[in-house]
């Protein structure tokens, strides 16, 4: 009845614009596994039956989980985003520190001194300064300076001649305003300039965020790649288990029939022997499924210990029916391409570089001004009037050209700046020959799946039939049992190719999925 069944099922998936897995097919046909969810291909998918736990205490029950609930913990643990994270915090502080040059800065000084000569001579001094200044956009600085001194002048006159002698005391003020300026004309000139710091870190914060969103694609595409591992060697466990039962009933159909007298005891040895073979196979299938748990929990960062080492899939896989445009994937990738973009962004801080280096190779040719009124008077009252009333003015003004003759070095950086830049367009080119290779191979592996499915339907159904030919031949005592279990080996072989035709198509489209960027939404899956 199985096999009926199966045929039945298979010959019906021929007719159907979406091809389910033939397995879970054939298990929900039989009552094993009842639908509750739609697995990765958008079909509705059956709960996998809970399988024996294997190995014995070792690996315990097997855990049920969804191919959403693994991404979302693998998202959520996986090394890589949360490096990404800190690489984005880091760019961002990076962009904070390089806008430092558009602080206030606020300087302020007292300083005191004294002078004995020891002759009769003193002299005492304080000095306070205030000062506040600003970088401009332009590359000069602004910047406002006030600033008071005292000084008292002691000694002892003396008259040799008449031994006259007197303390004469001088006190006097002096306090200050001036306003600074400073202005680069050729070298350091200009916004481009003076915020190249701010710029390159915001490349490299463009950067990490690509890089982000790229480990994002990395990891959803490594944990569906390993969940599709998963399920082909849980589908060829089923498919190999269904074989050692097909060939334990012949085994009772053997005996039976010897013991009725109609059947040769010779009859039982390549039925014992296949049983013997497909046991085996069974046991090393269980073993691929313990492989296939324990690399795909390792991909999600879930823990592995004793009893907790199966994991069972609870997906259908489906191929829905869809097209494929060669050219709109293409274009999509290319536009989508964290790589492509990355390596924009290093063009971008390559760019900044040339621009910078360029610069360097100019003479350094500085305008300083400072202009101001000041007062000095024997009282700081009378000193302040006189600077208010610019008794007394300065104005200092000055420009100076300072260059080297060869700018060997200059040179030299400016030219490697330019060639680190054509390095990365060089690179970009070749990225891009790769992304559309890349596509067309999957787009081609995708198509030819296809093709390969309707053909492994059939496969599946002409060995059923065969099958069931044999048999018959067998009871009409035209056939041996040696030829039975070769129709069931080529049962087994022709479901196995069908159940790897549909992991190839889903493989193909994860690829396809992760170059053009779609994977991320298709999954549910947010960056942040």
């Amino acid at each position: 009845m199985r096999l009926r069944s199966l045929a039945a099922l298979v010959v019906l998936a021929a007719g159907s614009p979406v091809h389910a897995d033939p397995v879970l097919r054939w298990l929900r046909a039989a009552h094993l596994a009842p639908a509750d969810q739609p697995g990765p291909g958008g079909a509705p998918a059956p709960a996998a039956p809970a399988a024996a736990p294997m190995l014995g205490d070792v690996t315990g029950e097997a855990q049920s989980m969804g191919l959403a609930d693994l991404l979302q913990v693998a998202v959520r643990q996986a090394p890589a985003l949360a490096q990404a994270k800190i690489d984005i915090e880091l760019a961002q502080a990076e962009i904070q520190r390089s806008q430092a040059w558009a602080d206030w800065a606020l300087a302020a000084e007292v300083a005191g001194s004294t002078r004995d000569s020891g002759f009769g001579e003193r002299v005492d001094g304080v000095n306070v300064s205030a000062s506040v200044a600003r970088a401009l956009s332009t590359g000069g600085a602004v910047g406002l300076a006030a600033g008071g001194s005292w000084s008292r002048r002691e000694f002892l006159f003396r008259d040799e001649d008449t031994g006259f002698s007197e303390l004469i005391t001088s006190t006097g003020y002096n306090e200050s305003i001036v306003v600074t300026f400073a202005q680069p004309l050729l070298r350091g000139r200009g916004e481009a300039i003076v915020r190249a710091g701010e710029r390159l870190a915001a490349t490299q914060r463009d950067a990490a965020q690509i890089a982000q969103r790229s480990a994002a694609i990395a990891v959803v595409r490594d944990v569906v790649l390993g969940y599709l591992d998963l399920v082909a060697a849980e589908r060829d466990l089923e498919i190999r288990r269904a074989s050692l039962e097909l060939a334990q009933e012949r085994l009772r159909v053997t005996e039976a029939g010897i013991r009725g007298g109609g059947v040769a005891k010779a009859e039982l040895i390549p039925v014992e022997q296949a049983i013997a073979t497909r046991e085996e196979e069974v046991m090393a299938g269980e073993l691929v499924v313990l492989d296939s748990s324990l690399a795909l929990r390792r991909r999600v960062q879930l823990p592995i210990e004793r009893g907790q080492l199966l994991l069972a899939s609870t997906g259908d896989l489906a191929i829905p029916a869809r097209s494929w445009s060669q050219d709109q994937l293409i274009e999509a990738a290319l536009a989508s391409s964290p790589e492509l973009a990355q390596l924009r962004a290093s063009e971008a801080g390559a760019t900044i570089e040339v621009e910078i280096t360029e610069n360097g190779m100019l003479p350094s040719l500085d305008l300083s001004l400072q202009v101001g009124p000041s007062g000095t008077a024997d009282g700081p009252i009378t000193a302040a009037k006189n600077m208010v009333q610019f008794d007394e003015f300065t104005a200092v003004g000055s420009l100076r050209l300072e260059t080297t003759l060869d700018r060997t070095q200059a040179k030299a950086n400016a030219r490697a700046a330019r060639g680190r830049r054509e390095r990365v367009r060089v690179t970009a080119i070749d990225v891009r020959s790769q992304i559309v290779e890349a596509v067309t191979r999957a787009v081609a592996q995708v198509q030819v799946a296809e093709r390969r499915y309707g053909i492994a339907v059939r496969a599946v159904a002409l060995a059923e039939q065969n099958l069931e030919v044999e048999q018959a031949r067998l009871a009409l005592g035209k056939s041996r049992n040696v030829d039975v279990l070769m129709r069931q080996d080529e049962l087994r072989a022709a479901q196995l190719r069908a159940v790897r035709t549909i992991i190839d198509w889903h493989r193909a489209a994860t690829a396809i999925a992760a170059l053009t960027g779609e994977i991320l939404p298709q999954y549910g899956i947010e960056v942040k």
